[in-house]
């Protein structure tokens, strides 16, 4: 009876072990196909996506750099306190525009550019507590530069080089 209920069982046994080493040879297949696929389509649709972002957040850093901010957006006749404003106005409007963007880069990163972002205002805001109630946006600028100066290099050039090392760490 046992001879007769193993002669039965060892071929359904056989069939199954080997149904279930095709199956998973079958499955593995199309684990590894798909993956290949996901890989791919992360490559062209979320790393132009990526790289667009990092872009887009040095860009940032450089518009509100003083250097470059004041130039921009000084106009004759403005007084200190328009200048002000209008600074404190552009640095926020250009981050607004800007966020979205933190969902493509580093956490590391976005903490970097905001950290440069209110480094600068701050830096903006000293200079205008700093100068005469009838200051002139000359000496509004002087004193912007005068606090930079102190400083080794910008909170955008600080910013700049961080992010910079993490967008290539991220393609290692």
């Amino acid at each position: 009876m046992m001879k007769e209920i193993l002669i039965i069982s060892l071929p359904i046994i056989g069939m199954l072990v080997i149904s279930y080493l095709l199956l998973k040879h079958y499955l593995d297949k199309e684990i590894a196909e798909k993956n290949k696929s996901i890989v791919s389509l992360k490559n062209k649709e979320y790393l132009p996506l990526k790289m667009q972002a990092y872009e887009r957040a040095i860009l940032f850093l450089e518009r509100i750099d003083p250097n470059n901010l004041i130039m921009r957006v000084y106009k004759n006749g403005m007084s200190s306190k328009a200048l002000h404003g209008e600074l404190i106005k552009t640095i926020r409007d250009e981050y607004t525009h800007n966020m979205s963007q933190q969902i493509y880069i580093s956490i590391k990163s976005w903490k970097e550019l905001k950290e440069a972002k209110e480094e600068t205002v701050q830096c903006i805001n000293m200079a205008m507590n700093s100068i005469a109630e009838n200051g002139t946006t000359v000496d509004l600028s002087s004193k912007i530069f005068e606090l930079i100066s102190k400083k080794k290099e910008t909170p955008s050039e600080i910013a700049l080089k961080k992010i910079k090392i993490d967008f290539q760490r991220s393609f290692e």
